[in-house]
């Protein structure tokens, strides 16, 4: 069976909708659940305010949110009055129409704004009750004018012609978030004038009706009306450069900046020479940009700039065009004195309309003159002496003031005096600097040009020493202000004077400017300590090892070392003897002063010793003591008395070991070898005199040796002599 339901469906999709139903209804309450979730926010005044227009369309208008993002989404909400059914729009601008179509025009409508976070929360603002019927919108004041003088706002207005109360508000155009400052007005009033304000802030100015009963019409704030404050710090000039284009032409670029020029709607340029006996003021240049490029000849020139807005017009910035010559001119001019006046020649190249000549003592003090003849000089008055002139000569095709901007070309510049003086002061702020103790730097700054009374052709430095002693003065040109002064004493007070000269003659002496010398350069003296210092420790180091090294070579050249005779060599070489024959050992020299001689003496060959000894022991030793009173015995041989046989004989060759010997031996290693040399030898008869005797041999076999009083022999000392013929030798 198929029953009817609650909505009127019928049929076998009557479940599905009614779940559509259910679900549509729960939608609507959590929709309104949200729509009371809204929290009011109490410092939002947005200012929401709703009126018709012409065309039936209600229009409304509020104050974004503060301190939102740049992307905010509203909704305008309306309910009407007996009508259940809220009505909603969303926007992302502080403005909405709402279409005639969706208006009840004879209900009260209930409208306000919500601000949609993006968590589904969302804040209000106040509350505005509109008739649509009676919102027209009131008329506003029209031609409203308002401008800043001073720290005074002034507005001005044309009321309407139905007369009703109005006010003004204001605030300065920082930031939006500016608080307004509310200011009542009187009936029919068309003006007001605002005091103290910031004279360097705008301002922004709004009028609206006041709202009251029996008025049918909704009061909307006017437009906002930017009042700029008067521009009144003048331009800065920023950037300058000055080039030559074209010989007597020279091109002049400016750039300049303003404080707060978001004010400023552009820059007014006057460019007006120096001299001008023009009439007419100069033209006036209106830029848009804070730069200007201008060709001008090379007179002097005064650019003015000045900027402006609403308000008015800065105060002017003034830039002289400095003297610029380039590096020629297309030719040269020729001055000649008269007296107080002074003649000017010049040849030009072409002949040009007419000729523009600027004279005087400088840029503002400067006479301006016209020539259109063709002349070649003229004659200028009213000169005077001692003081320095220029003088400029300009060509131009075009004869009238205005054109001389744009056409004239300097031809020549020169300078004169008519009488020329002796300059009245020396240079100024005379220094001494980078003192050592034999030179000075002396630096001072050039004579003025109005006290120089001519051309300066130089400057003379004299300085004197504590001893009063001048040096010659030194001569310089007239374009140097530093000189290096050489050869001082060190230790020396010096007193510098410097002075200009000019055709005329010397200008007087600065005041004497006093330096003294050091002893000591920078950092020499220093040296000098640190030298002192580490020479003091190299002697320190080295002088105990020098000292030892010179002992050890004095104590080895006048102290020798004794050998020992327990270390000699000859002791330890006993056992080492070579054969010596008699003819070699008759051979060699005696050179010692004392020498031994053993002799194997036999009994037919009786051997003659003339021996001195320390006995008395006959009347030839006393002689030859007499003769050689020195200690040394000199033993020489007198070969002509010894046979050549017993020289020559095999038979007398001695063959012995002797060991090689040292320098030095001992008395004990004597012993021993003429003991071992009288064992080997045959038995000889030894002379009676003979003062050693051997006394482990029989005394058959007697050798008799004779020693020098001394302990110790040297090997050359030593001479074995062979047995032959009889010989004599003589011992000193």
């Amino acid at each position: 069976m198929i029953l009817d339901s609650p909505l009127g469906y019928t049929g076998g999709d009557n479940e599905e909708k009614m779940k559509n139903s259910l679900l549509a209804a729960i939608l609507l309450i959590v929709r309104g659940l949200l729509q009371c979730t809204c929290f009011h926010l109490p410092d939002w005044d947005n200012e929401l305010v709703c009126y018709k227009e012409l065309s039936g369309d209600l229009t409304c208008t509020w104050l974004p949110l503060p301190s939102a993002p740049n992307t905010v989404n509203y909704t305008i909400y309306l309910k009407w009055n007996k009508i259940r059914k809220l009505f909603q729009r969303n926007t992302s601008l502080p403005f909405i129409t709402i279409e005639r179509k969706n208006l009840y025009i004879e209900r009260f409508a209930s409208i306000w704004i919500a601000v949609n976070y993006a968590h589904d929360t969302c804040a209000k603002g106040k509350n505005i009750s509109v008739l649509p019927s009676k919102a027209g919108k009131c008329l506003s004041p029209s031609n409203i004018n308002a401008y800043q003088i001073t720290n005074q706002l002034i507005i001005k207005w044309d009321l309407p012609t139905a007369h009703t109360s109005y006010e003004l508000r204001y605030r300065e155009a920082i930031t939006e978030a500016t608080p307004w400052t509310l200011v009542p007005l009187e009936s029919n009033v068309v003006n007001v004038t605002i005091s103290n304000v910031n004279t360097k802030s705008s301002y922004i100015v709004q009028l609206r009706c006041v709202t009251k009963d029996g008025l049918n019409c909704v009061c909307i704030w006017s437009k906002e009306i930017l009042v700029p404050h008067k521009l009144v710090n003048k331009p800065r000039i920023s950037y300058n450069v000055t080039t030559q284009n074209s010989p007597g032409r020279r091109s002049v670029l400016l750039k300049w900046e303003v404080a707060q020029n978001e004010n400023v709607l552009g820059y007014f340029v006057n460019v007006e020479r120096i001299p001008n006996s023009c009439s007419h003021s100069p033209n006036r240049i209106s830029l848009k940009e804070g730069k200007i490029l201008v060709n001008l000849s090379m007179a002097y020139y005064r650019v003015n700039i000045s900027a402006y807005n609403e308000a008015g017009e800065s105060p002017q910035a003034m830039y002289i065009v400095p003297e610029f010559y380039g590096t020629d001119l297309p030719g040269q001019i020729h001055v000649k004195s008269q007296g107080t006046n002074a003649v000017v020649t010049w040849t030009p190249e072409y002949n040009p309309k007419c000729f523009v000549v600027d004279w005087g003592t400088g840029k503002e003090d400067m006479h301006m003159k016209i020539v259109t003849t063709a002349t070649g000089n003229f004659t200028l008055d009213n000169f005077q002496p001692y003081k320095l002139y220029k003088i400029m000569v300009h060509a131009s095709d075009v004869c009238q003031c205005e054109s001389f901007l744009r056409h004239e070309m300097t031809f020549g510049v020169t300078h004169f005096y008519t009488v020329e003086g002796v300059p009245r002061t020396g240079p100024g702020h005379v220094t001494i600097l980078n003192i050592t103790k034999h030179s000075a730097v002396v630096k001072w700054t050039e004579i003025p040009a109005e006290d120089c009374l001519g051309f300066l052709q130089g400057y003379r430095i004299s300085y004197t020493d504590s001893s009063r002693q001048k040096s010659p003065a030194l001569t310089l040109n007239s374009s140097t202000t530093t000189y290096h002064l050489t050869g001082l004493k060190e230790k020396t007070t010096y007193r510098v004077q410097i002075s200009g000269f000019t055709s005329a003659g010397e200008g007087p002496l600065t005041l004497s400017q006093p330096f003294s010398t050091p002893k000591y350069d920078k950092g020499e003296f220093e040296g000098f300590v640190i030298g002192l210092c580490f020479s003091m420790i190299l002697i320190l180091v080295f002088a105990p090892l020098i000292c030892s090294l010179v002992l050890k070579r004095l104590k080895i050249s006048y102290w020798p070392s004794v050998p020992s005779p327990r270390n000699s060599s000859a002791l330890q070489d006993m056992t080492n003897w070579k054969p010596v024959s008699k003819s070699l050992l008759q051979a060699l020299s005696d050179n010692d002063t004392t020498s031994l001689f053993v002799i194997d003496h036999e009994s037919k060959a009786p051997l003659m010793l003339d021996l001195f000894t320390d006995g008395g022991q006959g009347s030839k030793c006393d002689t030859c003591q007499s003769e050689n009173p020195s200690n040394n015995i000199d033993v020489s041989l007198r070969h002509e008395e010894i046979p050549a046989e017993a020289v020559t004989s095999e038979e007398d060759i001695i063959s012995i070991e002797v060991p090689l010997l040292s320098d030095y031996a001992s008395m004990e290693f004597s012993q021993k070898a003429l003991m071992s040399l009288t064992v080997s030898m045959p038995e000889r008869a030894a002379p009676p005199h003979l003062e050693m005797e051997l006394s482990s041999k029989p005394a058959q076999t007697v050798h008799k040796v004779l020693f020098a009083s001394q302990d110790y022999l040297k090997q050359s000392q030593v001479v074995l002599l062979p047995s032959g013929p009889t010989f004599m030798g003589q011992v000193n």
